[in-house]
């Protein structure tokens, strides 16, 4: 059964025109994000403001269909949306919170995850693109090395500008403006130091300005089949395919698991795996989230932190 209330909302809005402020107070990928989860409860024929027995009746129509951390996203919507109008949050309803650990319990399954790229694959990916020289391979080998090195999140890489960028003696620094950890535009640097000839991102970078003759705008920018370089950067969605295309073409064994966040996981794993300390890496990739940074440590030492290495020893 669908309720029937007086909507105050429609499949295009999320929040009322007139507060420029309130859509600046989140980010735009969440913006857009909660837009298409509000559009998907109106699309199923349910009205906002909404009540426990609709959003009820919206989950269990939905459970066997998506993914129930989807639905728990798509709950967060329905509670930003009702705090923004002051209205009474049905999300927190005991009906409601039963109902989506019940799916949860039933439903659940693991998050699938970008695989981590390892030192040895990162070598290997940048030993192919070197095979045949070419515009684009030049591009494809700074995009890999500044992208692992840096630890960038997907939308930090595509987005670079030469602008952000400063070459010193001992390496370069990267400027960004803004991030998903720092929405506030305060600016968060990321030092590179130069690195040993095969795999030194500076020199990568440096590389791919002379080939490309250019020194402002974007850094990563599309090129066309023809070889020829444009002014837009490369798009997100294209990047993660690239990243399986390389993967595939190089030979790396399940290169359908990789994705862009590949690199950032990968340097994460690897720094841990090698001894570097939690801190150092938390900082150099700007989570703000120590739970996130333990998960990527605790993959990278699984082996060495094992318990069962004690018992080899006897």
């Amino acid at each position: 059964m669908v309720h029937s209330l007086k909507p105050i909302a429609t499949k295009n809005t999320l929040v009322e025109e007139g507060s420029d402020y309130v859509h600046a107070a989140t980010s735009e990928n969440t913006r857009l994000a909660y837009q298409a989860d509000i559009q998907h409860f109106l699309s199923c024929g349910h009205t906002l403001p909404t009540t426990p027995e609709s959003i009820e009746h919206y989950l269990r129509t939905c459970a066997d269909h998506y993914n129930p951390r989807t639905l728990i996203r798509r709950l967060t919507a329905l509670r930003q949306w009702h705090k923004l109008k002051s209205v009474s949050d049905p999300t927190q309803s005991p009906l409601v919170l039963k109902t989506m650990r019940g799916i949860a319990r039933l439903h659940g399954r693991p998050k699938k995850q970008a695989m981590a790229l390892r030192l040895k694959d990162l070598d290997q990916l940048i030993s192919y693109l070197k095979e045949s020289p070419s515009l684009k391979n030049t591009r494809d080998r700074a995009l890999l090395l500044v992208g692992f090195f840096g630890a960038f999140r997907r939308s930090e890489l595509v987005s670079l500008r030469w602008e952000q960028v400063s070459f010193v003696g001992e390496g370069m620094i990267l400027t960004l403006p803004r991030s998903k950890t720092d929405q506030t535009g305060e600016g968060e640097r990321c030092v590179i130091p130069f690195g040993n000839e095969a795999r030194c991102p500076v020199r990568a970078l440096l590389d791919w300005r002379e080939s490309a003759k250019q020194w402002e705008g974007f850094i990563f920018r599309r090129i066309s089949k023809t070889g020829t370089l444009g002014k837009q950067a490369i798009g997100a969605p294209y990047w993660n395919r690239l990243m399986r295309q390389l993967a595939a073409a190089a030979g790396l064994p399940h290169s359908s698991d990789y994705s862009s966040h590949s690199l950032r996981r990968g340097f994460a794993t690897e720094s841990a795996r090698l001894g570097a300390s939690m801190p150092a890496i938390q900082r150099h990739g700007r989570w703000r989230s120590t739970k996130t940074v333990v998960e990527y440590v605790e993959a990278g030492r699984q082996f060495a932190d094992s318990a069962v290495n004690v018992l080899f020893e006897f």
